[in-house]
């Protein structure tokens, strides 16, 4: 009978390979196995330090203040400051909530990883494909925080070269992984002004909207039938659903308006959909 001849070691290939690395699959003398757990525990430390300085990154207090998007923001801000440093304003905003929210998700993402690192250190319950998930998923989520690829600033092609408007949304590529309810984000596009000779119909407020609408609804809707103004600012005028409903009927004749701000007033979201209308 032929004697089996025995698999040499992988490393060393001069002893016998008694022992298998589960992760790897090869063989190693029992000398070259510990030499081998060794590398791995290297490898472990790589990963532990990749873990704590993005730990580092995402415990910075007030780290978003820097971060590219807003410095976008901030030198679109800086080249019109007078037309626009109501909208920059409320871009910040957005954004940094938007990345806090991005920052949140990263945080728990690596506490998980914090907790399998730590328990395969604890244990020693590790192998090279265990080493090479935690640093490829912590190499991801660092991209993440550095570049999110759920959030970005983007000019509006539609609006007039007066100014170049911007806006700040999310992407939800995520979003039934996440749970997070989609944004909806809609602008008013300018249009060119009624030519001199153009003859418009015009109507009372009551004959157009028969809805019984308060005193400053009707003010607002006299304001967009007036065709004499680009931009408005109804914020904090206590506007009703049937005043939203006006209003956006108004606007499908306005040939002037390119910006309206309606923030903290008393519209459903029934109303919402009334003027993202087309």
């Amino acid at each position: 009978m032929a004697a089996t001849s025995k698999a040499q070691c992988a490393k060393c290939e001069k002893n016998s390979g008694i022992l298998t690395c589960d992760g790897c699959l090869e063989k190693f003398c029992r000398r070259c196995f510990n030499d081998h757990r060794q590398d791995l525990s290297k490898e472990l430390e790589n990963v532990v330090y990749e873990h704590d300085m993005l730990k580092q990154q995402l415990e910075m207090p007030n780290a978003n203040d820097s971060h590219r998007l807003l410095k976008q923001v901030d030198k679109w801000k800086n080249g019109s400051i007078d037309k626009i440093h109501r909208l920059a304003g409320q871009c910040r905003t957005d954004l940094v909530k938007l990345l806090n929210k991005n920052k949140d998700r990263l945080t728990d993402r690596v506490l998980k990883i914090t907790n399998r690192v730590r328990k395969g250190r604890d244990d020693e319950d590790y192998d090279e494909r265990d080493l090479s998930k935690w640093m490829n998923e912590l190499k991801e989520l660092k991209d993440e925080l550095i570049e999110p690829s759920n959030v970005r600033v983007e000019e509006d092609k539609q609006q007039s070269s007066w100014i170049q408007k911007i806006r700040v949304h999310e992407d939800f590529r995520d979003q039934a992984k996440d749970g997070y309810p989609k944004l909806q984000f809609s602008s008013l596009s300018p249009t060119k002004p009624p030519e001199a000779e153009t003859q418009l119909k015009t109507s009372s407020v009551s004959e157009a909207y028969p809805t019984k609408l308060s005193s400053e609804e009707n003010k607002i809707i006299e304001k967009l039938r007036s065709h004499d103004t680009t931009i408005l600012d109804v914020g904090s005028k206590n506007i009703s659903d049937a005043g939203a409903k006006a209003i956006a009927e108004a606007l499908k004749t306005n040939q002037t308006l390119t910006t309206l701000y309606m923030q903290e007033n008393n519209i459903s979201p029934d109303g919402v959909k009334q003027l993202q209308k087309p």
